[in-house]
């Protein structure tokens, strides 16, 4: 019973070596990756073909949105909402043959948690339907 239980909150861990880093990593997100808007964030993604196993997200919140404190706490939240609903794209690019790259993008402080986390849903379940058309084999 135990095993279980824990195999079931290892699904929601989001490991450093999930987390994309790196400036280059990062920059080639911005040169070359599809955008999907929200009203208070940004999705900035890549699918990676033949990459399958690789689901990578990283979280920015630039200098304009306030202080470190609040840009600290909304990235946080970003980072919760993504940890909770990240099997939305993982399970897709884990057993499919297309590898996912995302960056969440905050474009407004103060934001409550809740509103974070709907509109996460809602970007992770459009990034999804592309991984799953990408991920199926052309007839």
């Amino acid at each position: 019973m135990k095993n279980s239980a824990n195999r079931n909150a290892r699904k929601y861990t989001l490991p450093r070596s999930r987390i994309l880093r790196g400036r280059d990593s990062i920059q080639h997100l911005f040169r070359s990756g599809r955008v999907v808007r929200e009203r208070h964030m940004d999705l900035r993604y890549l699918l990676l073909p033949g990459q399958s196993g690789t689901c990578l997200a990283g979280f920015i919140a630039g200098k304009r949105l306030g202080k470190a404190h609040e840009r600290n706490l909304i990235k946080r939240r970003m980072r919760e909402a993504y940890r909770q609903h990240q099997y939305l794209v993982r399970d897709i690019a884990e057993s499919g043959s297309v590898g996912f790259q995302g960056l969440l993008i905050a474009k407004k402080a103060g934001v409550p948690y809740q509103s974070i986390e709907e509109e996460c849903i809602r970007l992770l379940t459009n990034v999804q339907k592309q991984l799953q058309e990408a991920g199926t084999p052309s007839q």
